[in-house]
């Protein structure tokens, strides 16, 4: 998840902290919490309303404070933190969960997960603590390549306000596909992250109301492609029946409306690594005598799959289908173009060594 989404999650929590505090907090108070200007203070506070927190006003000296209702903070345990009464596993649990995170890791949101870890380690004895801490080594966090988002900070700040209050927006985007900028009015739903990138579910303005089936008026956007963006004054329904978690799980990585069904064949060397996942949508496999793999796959996002397939190599071969066989086939044939182009370049005598099939494996 990107550092600008968790700096505005981290903004919101620093004003709830401060307004369920029995004195309440000034603007002056909260914009120094929140680094930000007088005007972007009001549009958190209406902001926090329109969600529902019961704020008051507060009178008594030269300048206003605003509160949240205290009956209202009773009830939130993140707030007013009541005795838990965690167990020695659950507190475990947290710091495995806790130490391995890295959604939040080098975001404004780290701080908070560390001054999490310290309070829970107070809690423990000595002896704890040092169970504790070797629980922590049992796993090392893998950090993958992410994208940087630190000048999205305002797109990702309209994004978040607008999936919280249901408002439209339109977008300027850069769209690859199109090889050009495009402006069009969203229905922002859901942030989610793909290998180090940060997305948006988004509906169609223009087709909320033209297809039965929900999935067809989504897209995802790339949230780093999103070069402008403002809120209209219009809200909107968040579309009937949809499962977004669902569709997700039905594509190979972020396009769940480009369905594929594939037949690959996997070497034996290739066999194992396969078996051994669960992969997107639906599949089954078919073993040969001699270790090699019959795999079928019924899945979303074309390119996804392709990509996937090259990062075999010749320890997998599609059988189906003719057009993804095809492309595959002058793709090699361009690689091997490529690579014998230099003519200075010796000839070997002898085909490389295999390498493992899944370089995403171990």
């Amino acid at each position: 998840m990107s550092d600008g989404y968790f700096q505005q999650l981290g903004k919101l929590l620093k004003m709830v902290d401060c307004l369920a505090k029995p004195q309440g907090a000034r603007i002056q108070d909260l914009r120094k919490v929140l680094e930000c200007e007088e005007r972007t203070v009001y549009r958190w506070i209406n902001t926090l309303e329109e969600l529902g927190f019961p704020l008051e006003e507060l009178d008594g000296d030269r300048h206003k404070r605003y509160r949240l209702i205290d009956t209202y903070v009773k009830k939130m345990p993140n707030i007013s933190i009541p005795d838990f009464g965690l167990s020695l596993s659950d507190i475990l649990l947290l710091y495995v969960v806790l130490s391995q995170d890295r959604v939040t890791r080098g975001t404004h949101m780290e701080e908070r997960r560390n001054n999490l870890i310290r309070r829970l380690s107070a809690m423990l004895s000595d002896e704890e603590r040092k169970l504790a801490d070797a629980v922590e080594g049992l796993v090392v966090p893998n950090l993958k390549p992410q994208k940087d988002y630190s000048d999205k900070e305002q797109i990702i700040d309209i994004l978040t306000e607008a999936i919280l209050l249901r408002r439209r927006c339109v977008v300027q985007y850069r769209s690859f596909s199109k090889k050009k900028d495009v402006r069009f009015q969203i229905h922002p739903l859901h942030f989610f992250e793909s290998q180090g990138g940060l997305y948006v579910m988004v509906q169609l303005a223009r087709m909320a109301e033209s297809f039965e089936d929900v999935a067809d008026t989504l897209r995802v956007l790339a949230v780093e492609r999103i070069l402008d963006i403002h809120k209209t004054g219009e809200t909107f329904e968040y579309p009937n029946g949809l499962k977004p978690a669902e569709l997700l799980s039905q594509a190979f990585d972020v396009v769940w409306n480009d369905p594929i069904e594939i037949t690959v064949w996997f070497s034996a060397h290739a066999a194992p690594y396969v078996k051994e996942r669960v992969w997107p949508g639906k599949y089954s496999w078919t073993e040969n005598d001699d270790g090699s793999l019959l795999f079928h796959l019924k899945t979303s996002g074309y390119d996804d799959v392709k990509r996937w397939v090259l990062s075999f190599g010749r320890d997998a071969k599609v059988l189906k289908p003719k057009r993804l066989r095809a492309n595959l086939a002058a793709v090699y044939q361009d690689m091997a173009r490529e690579y014998a182009a230099p003519s200075r370049r010796p000839a070997r005598k002898t085909a490389p060594p295999r390498g493992k099939p899944m370089p995403q494996t171990a």
